[in-house]
């Protein structure tokens, strides 16, 4: 990029009305993004209904963002990734004789009816990224960074209680729990009353439970 570029003044895209009202330009167009997703779908939304929505023009858009598929994951990062870290967060750090079964109950219940138009939509993009290498590299990347970790908190989470390292990964213990807790959350959407509100902490437990028996016995035989 030349010089002259890359100090060109920035330019305020917003409407009149926009303007009046004083709104954060990006926090403005993540937040009509969200609306326009859950009314269309992510295929169908357009930049410039989003745009219009925010009451910004098209470029306004494109100077926060590369392109529609980059809003889409800035929504995911700010509505659903960045609760999810900040719980994963409060899991490494809690002290070994705190129970953590709420927490796991409350971020699931809370996903799943508070956030229940985003979460479909991550379901649509991932039947779109499925299909296309495209989306698809930047999915799962960013389920990566998620499984990864949750894989640490899981490997701090027992070392705070002074259990042994578990004998299968941290890494495939976070993909399972990650796995069946997706399941979950596609059955609790379209029949919630299958899933009850404590079953998000019992697959914990049970999974915990599991590692930490095989963990044990493991230990012992050495």
């Amino acid at each position: 990029m030349s010089t002259t570029a890359s100090r060109r003044p920035r330019i305020d895209r917003r409407t009149r009305a926009a303007k009046d009202e004083g709104r954060d330009p990006r926090e403005a167009l993540v937040e009509a993004a969200a609306k326009v997703f859950a009314e269309r779908g992510f295929r169908a939304a357009s930049v410039d209904e989003i745009a219009a929505r925010a009451g910004f023009s098209k470029g306004a858009v494109y100077w926060h963002f590369d392109s529609k598929e980059d809003l889409f994951f800035a929504l995911l990062e700010e509505r659903i990734d960045r609760p999810v870290r900040q719980a994963i967060e409060g899991l490494e750090s809690a002290p070994a004789d705190v129970d953590m079964a709420p927490q796991a109950d409350a971020v699931f219940g809370w996903l799943t009816e508070e956030q229940r138009d985003l979460v479909l939509l991550e379901y649509e993009y991932w039947s779109l990224a499925v299909r296309e290498p495209k989306l698809r590299a930047r999915y799962a990347r960013r389920q990566a960074q998620l499984r990864d970790a949750y894989a640490r908190a899981i490997e701090l989470r027992l070392e705070h209680r002074g259990e042994p390292p578990p004998d299968l990964p941290a890494q495939e213990i976070a993909t399972a729990l990650i796995g069946a807790l997706r399941g979950m959350a596609l059955q609790k959407l379209i029949d919630p009353a299958s899933v009850p509100p404590h079953m998000s902490s019992e697959l914990h437990a049970l999974v915990y439970a599991g590692v930490v028996a095989r963990a044990r016995a493991a230990a012992a035989e050495d």
